[in-house]
């Protein structure tokens, strides 16, 4: 089978499949967290909240290299659903809703934060280059 026209980079090229690796442990990371016992789960940060972005953060830039081809409010809704199901799961097991939504604001803005500097880029694109 031939590649489509622009590809530069292998489907199975290391960097891809190192991409689609990384983007397959960190889901699995934030599962794991998300469901072990609080003395469980290591504190990396100052804040609970922080922890949440951060988290989401990393997942989300690995979700967008692991998935070039994919629309960006593709890979941003999947995240925010991923997150919106860990949160209710988490308020089902007893969390309070208060702290379950605080939770998910948090997630949403490591997601966001990923995401902008991709959506900038793009809209920069859109003006040609003034000529010299």
């Amino acid at each position: 089978m031939s590649e489509p026209a622009g590809t530069h980079y292998p489907d199975s090229g290391l960097l891809a499949v190192l991409a689609r690796l990384g983007f397959g442990l960190t889901l699995l990371a934030i599962f794991l967290a998300s469901i072990a016992p609080g003395w469980l789960t290591p504190k990396l940060l100052h804040s609970h909240y922080l922890e949440h972005f951060a988290a989401f953060y990393v997942a989300a830039c690995a979700g967008l290299a692991a998935m070039p081809r994919t629309p960006l409010r593709r890979i941003a809704m999947g995240y925010l659903a991923f997150a919106l199901t860990l949160a209710a799961t988490q308020y089902a097991r007893g969390l309070s809703s208060e702290v379950a939504i605080r939770n998910w604001v948090a997630d949403a803005g490591g997601v966001l934060a990923a995401m902008s500097p991709v959506v900038v880029e793009r809209f920069r694109r859109l003006f040609a280059p003034r000529p010299s």
